[in-house]
């Protein structure tokens, strides 16, 4: 599987009961909005992937740490709050279970008003732990 599928399964029907009762199949990746749009709804990027510490002695690729945004959109303040409290329930902690993914932590969480758009957002910076060659 890729980073893609994975984070997409997770975010919704596949994946954690109350991100995709909020958003259904709605999670964008490359923080594209669709032209026509639901909210609430996930954007998510990958930022970076630092594969520095995920060498084994043998200097083979093992493991990274990928930090992922998600951007969680609504009509209100409360609405995007609620849906990164989702987003935070469904990556702090996680594991991968039957997936590459490794654990999972929230790194960081900010929100702003986005007057362009009308609509509030929450962000959620989560570092994943996954193989390397995915």
């Amino acid at each position: 599987m890729t980073l893609r599928t994975d984070v997409f399964n997770r975010c919704t029907t596949g994946g954690h009961a109350g991100l995709s009762a909020l958003i259904g199949t709605r999670c964008y990746p490359d923080q594209r909005m669709p032209t026509a749009f639901t909210l609430p709804l996930v954007t998510w990027m990958r930022v970076s992937t630092n594969n520095t510490y995920a060498r084994n002695r043998s200097s083979a690729p093992g493991r990274a740490q990928v930090r992922v945004q998600f951007n969680c959109y609504a009509n209100t303040g409360s609405g995007a709050s609620a849906l990164a409290d989702q987003v935070v329930a469904a990556w702090d902690g996680y594991n991968g279970s039957g997936c590459p993914l490794g654990i999972c932590f929230v790194a960081n969480r900010s929100g702003t008003y986005e007057q362009s758009l009308n609509m509030y957002r929450q962000i959620v910076d989560v570092m994943i732990e996954r193989a390397t060659d995915t």
